[in-house]
């Protein structure tokens, strides 16, 4: 019996030791996968620190002299951080891949754990089983001898004794592996996500290349051109400040008059997003780093977005303008209840017609702003909507009435 005893120990020994072979080498594998994750990070980091540095050059030139010069160095600036945040992304799309790799090998070597286990496991419950069968008669006839009938017993005991760390070994594992699972499920969200933004970091270089290129073409390095162009934007943007505010009370009369049928039949202006924010925001409310700050205010949000990409109705609205200025400044306005009204700058399309009623989150457009196509108007810095929201006529900021 103790040679039966010394041959299932020896086995259990051999099955750890070879589990602890396979761990060494996967070890060894996910340690060096762990240090390239590592030297990524820290790649990504130092490109971020290029990156910042940029973005205070950038602000610094936006709070000087509205110049050629200026407006070059900036749009200069923002190429050299495009193509930084080109490699960050590749840089993060790499560190990714790696990590998924890495947790696919943790994986496979706990799917090989767990196979041992069930196998020690059904094992012991094997020599468990066979003990049972005999039944304590039988063993006591078998070993009349008091201390090989203790020795019998303490060896059921250390039978199940094993097994149970078994089971519990088994349980642990599989908990392991449920949660690298989940682990692999986040890491191949985020490459797809790292996909994306790679994607849209190249798009984003492209138009500053474009927009540079454009604003070249219009000036010719004249800075008397450029003058022009920066006195042009300032009447181009003052008429329609002016049109939105004398054309907000004439609306609200309007509607007032048709009782029911008028803003009455709106919902509530609880506002949604027009266009998801998932490239941020490029420019604030009345920021101070808007480089024509010193001809106008900027009275919302510019959200940077895709050309061509819909635009939704904040809210319940009536359509009090819907301005088709070619290639210059086309907008949408909105009235809604509560006082509230909002603008939808920059638009490429305008798919309403004013006089007309709309629904919270209906397309109402799409998202222009590349220079030199229909409805950017002057010096734009790339696709984005200009979003604004009013308060009985005046600019307030978009962020205190968005979720």
């Amino acid at each position: 019996m103790r040679t039966a005893i010394i041959r299932i120990l020896a086995l259990v020994c051999m099955a750890a030791a070879l589990g602890s072979i396979i761990f060494s080498v996967q070890a060894q594998t996910t340690t060096e996968l762990n240090q390239q994750i590592q030297q990524k990070q820290q790649r990504a980091a130092e490109l971020k620190r290029q990156i910042d540095a940029y973005q205070k050059s950038i602000a610094q030139k936006q709070a000087e002299a509205t110049t050629l010069r200026r407006q070059l160095g900036i749009l200069d600036d923002k190429i050299a951080q495009a193509e930084l945040g080109i490699k960050g992304k590749e840089v993060q799309l790499s560190t990714v891949t790696l990590q998924i790799q890495s947790v696919t090998l943790d994986i496979a070597d706990k799917d090989r754990n767990i196979a041992e286990s069930k196998t020690r496991v059904a094992e012991l419950l094997r020599q468990i089983n066979q003990q049972d069968q005999r039944g304590w008669v039988e063993i006591a006839v078998l070993h009349p001898s008091l201390g090989d009938f203790f020795e019998q017993l303490n060896y059921l005991e250390e039978l199940q004794r094993q097994l149970q760390q078994g089971i519990d070994e088994l349980q642990t594992l599989r908990s392991e592996l449920q949660h690298r699972q989940q682990d692999l499920a986040s890491y191949r969200a985020q490459l797809v996500a790292a996909k994306e933004e790679l994607e849209g970091a190249k798009q984003g270089l492209s138009v500053q290349l474009e927009t540079k290129q454009t604003l070249l073409q219009q000036t010719k390095q004249s800075e008397a051109k450029f003058q022009a162009l920066v006195l042009q934007l300032q009447q181009e943007q003052s008429a329609a400040n002016r049109d939105i505010q004398s054309l907000e009370q004439e609306v609200r009369k309007r509607l007032q008059q048709r009782g029911t049928s008028g803003l009455d039949r709106l919902g509530d202006a609880t506002l949604i997003w027009p266009v998801s924010p998932t490239r941020g925001i490029s420019t604030y409310f009345y920021d101070p780093t808007y480089p024509f700050r010193r001809y106008f205010e900027h009275p919302g949000l510019d959200i940077p977005k895709s050309q061509g990409s819909a635009i939704k109705a904040a809210a319940d609205g009536y359509v009090a303008r819907a301005k088709n200025a070619g290639f210059g400044y086309s907008y949408i306005m909105l009235v809604h209840k509560g006082g509230i009204s909002t603008v939808y700058g920059h638009v490429s399309r305008i798919d309403v017609v004013e006089d007309t009623y709309v629904s919270k989150g209906q397309i109402i457009g799409a998202v222009g702003g590349l220079p030199g196509t229909p409805g950017a108007g002057r010096l734009t810095t790339g696709p984005h909507l200009h979003f604004e929201v009013r308060s009985n006529g005046l600019p307030v900021n978009p962020l205190d009435y968005l979720p």
